[in-house]
C-alpha cells in the first residue's frame, strides 16, 4: 500500500551561488585579476568602478544536501484491482497514513555565470536518492457492498480488527535523476549583503510515473568579514534566511513497483496478479517553509566553500565547493 513520496526532494536548495557583492574598494590585485574578464557580468566594468567587488563571472559547483522532514498524505487511491476476473471498486480500501518522515542526499553539478553584477544564472543536474517511513492502517467496510465485493471487504476489516494490517511500518526507497535551472538576485552596501535564490527543477523517480517539479526560492541576508587568506585577501560571509518549496504533490505509478511490508504482501498478491494496479497519492509538506544558517569562505580568489544548515519543520545540512574563473 503506497504511502508517500519525496517532498524533494525533494527537496530543495539545489544550487546557491557563492557571491558576494562588497561596497568596499577592491584591492588592486583583485582589480587587475577581474578585470581580465569585462565581458561578464555586463556593466561589470561601471561596478568594479564605483568599488563593488564582484566575483568571477564564471563558476562550477559540486554540492551535496541530506535532508529530512515531515509530510502529511492526503489520500491514497488504488485502481486496476481485481480477484479473478472481478474488478475491485477502486474506494474499497481506507487506508489512514500517520505520521511520514521522509529522508533524501541530493548531489549535484551546477555551472552558472553572472550576466550582470546583480544577476546570476545557473543550470544544474543531480541524483537524489532517499526514503520514507510511514505508519499505515488498511481497513474496509462490508456494509457498503454486496457479492463478492462483501467478502472481500469483510477479510480485509477482519485482518484490521485482527492487527495484521493496523499500524504498520512501510518504509519507501526511491532514487532519480534531477535537472533544473534558476537565479539569483543579489545586491550590497558596505559589508550588508542580500540575495534571493530561485529554482525549478524536475525528477525522474524510478518508481512514478512522469516526473515530479518543484519550485525553490531561498531569500538570505548576511554580513562580509574581511581576512587575510593563504593567497592575499580573502572574505568570510555569514548570513541567516529562509526556504520556501512548493513540490508537486500528486503521484502515480504502478503497484507491482512497490516493495510491500510483509503483512501487505499476500493481500496485494491476490488482487493484483495481472500487475495491473495503480495507486494515486495526494499529499503536502508539513511546513513549506524553514529556516537557514549558513557560512561561506574564499579560500582563494578561483575557489570557495560553502555550508547551511536548515531546521525547524524541515531539517537539512549543504555542503558545496566552486571553483570560478
Amino acid at each position: 500500500m503506497k504511502t508517500i513520496f519525496m517532498g524533494k526532494q525533494q527537496y530543495r536548495m539545489l544550487a546557491l551561488p557563492l557571491l558576494l557583492l562588497s561596497g568596499h574598494a577592491l584591492a588592486a590585485a583583485d582589480t587587475e585579476a577581474n578585470s581580465e574578464s569585462s565581458t561578464f557580468p555586463i556593466w561589470g566594468d561601471e561596478a568594479r568602478a564605483r568599488g563593488y567587488s564582484i566575483p568571477l563571472p564564471f563558476g562550477v559547483n559540486l554540492s551535496y544536501m541530506n535532508m529530512r522532514q515531515n509530510v502529511d498524505v492526503d489520500s491514497i487511491t488504488f485502481s486496476g484491482l481485481k480477484l479473478g476476473t472481478h474488478a475491485i471498486p477502486t474506494d474499497m480500501f481506507n487506508i489512514d497514513v500517520g505520521s511520514t518522515r521522509e529522508r533524501s542526499k541530493t548531489e549535484n553539478l551546477r555551472l552558472d555565470m553572472w550576466v550582470f553584477p546583480f544577476l546570476n544564472v545557473y543550470g544544474l543536474i543531480g541524483y537524489t536518492k532517499g526514503s520514507s517511513v510511514s505508519n499505515v492502517s488498511v481497513d474496509a467496510d462490508p456494509s457498503l457492498y454486496t457479492g463478492i465485493d462483501r467478502i472481500i471487504a469483510s477479510s480485509v476489516h477482519n485482518l484490521n480488527r485482527s492487527g495484521d494490517l493496523k499500524d504498520i511500518d512501510f518504509q519507501l526507497d526511491f532514487k532519480g535523476q534531477t535537472y533544473g535551472a534558476g537565479f539569483t538576485l543579489a545586491g550590497g552596501y558596505k559589508n550588508w549583503f542580500g540575495l534571493v535564490d530561485t529554482n525549478y527543477t524536475r525528477t525522474d523517480f524510478d518508481i512514478l510515473d512522469g516526473e515530479i517539479s518543484a519550485l525553490t526560492v531561498s531569500p538570505r541576508v548576511g554580513y562580509r568579514f574581511e581576512l587575510q587568506g593563504i593567497s592575499g585577501p580573502s572574505h568570510l560571509s555569514l548570513w541567516v534566511g529562509a526556504m520556501y518549496q512548493d513540490v508537486q504533490q500528486e503521484f502515480r505509478g504502478s503497484l507491482s513497483d512497490l516493495h510491500m511490508p510483509a503483512q501487505l504482501q499476500p493481500l496485494i498478491n491476490t488482487v493484483n496478479k495481472d500487475d495491473q494496479g495503480r495507486f494515486d497519492v495526494k499529499q503536502h509538506l508539513t511546513s513549506p517553509w524553514n529556516t537557514l544558517l549558513g557560512a561561506q569562505y574564499e579560500i582563494t580568489q578561483n575557489f570557495n566553500v560553502l555550508t547551511e544548515i536548515g531546521f525547524n519543520e524541515r531539517n537539512s545540512f549543504f555542503v558545496a565547493g566552486e571553483y570560478r574563473f
